[in-house]
């Protein structure tokens, strides 16, 4: 196997590895108990008073996720479409590049 597969197979596996991040971020923030997060707020824990301040606006924290998670998937098959090498014969046949 070559070069290519190897950088192609790594990247899909970095841009899965960062949806899930993503993903999991978006469901820890959103399950949160804004009370118990609250609570250690007030006991001065800095994670705390930044999970408040993302999860003020619900609406602009899913959203934002779910451009990322739509983004990472697009480059996904971007990535995938591009560096195939049924996509990369086509075109060096096209152009007569070998």
């Amino acid at each position: 196997m070559d070069t290519a597969f190897w950088i192609t197979i790594s990247t899909i596996m970095g841009l899965i590895i960062l949806s899930a991040f993503f993903s999991g971020s978006e469901t820890a923030l959103t399950a949160a108990s804004r009370g118990k997060l609250r609570a250690q707020a007030d006991k001065g824990s800095r994670a705390a008073k930044r999970a408040l301040n993302i999860t003020e606006d619900n609406e602009r924290l899913i959203g934002s996720v779910y451009w990322a998670i739509i983004w990472l998937i697009f480059w996904q098959h971007l990535w995938q479409r591009l560096f195939s090498r049924d996509l990369l014969a086509k075109v060096a046949w096209h152009w007569q590049l070998w």
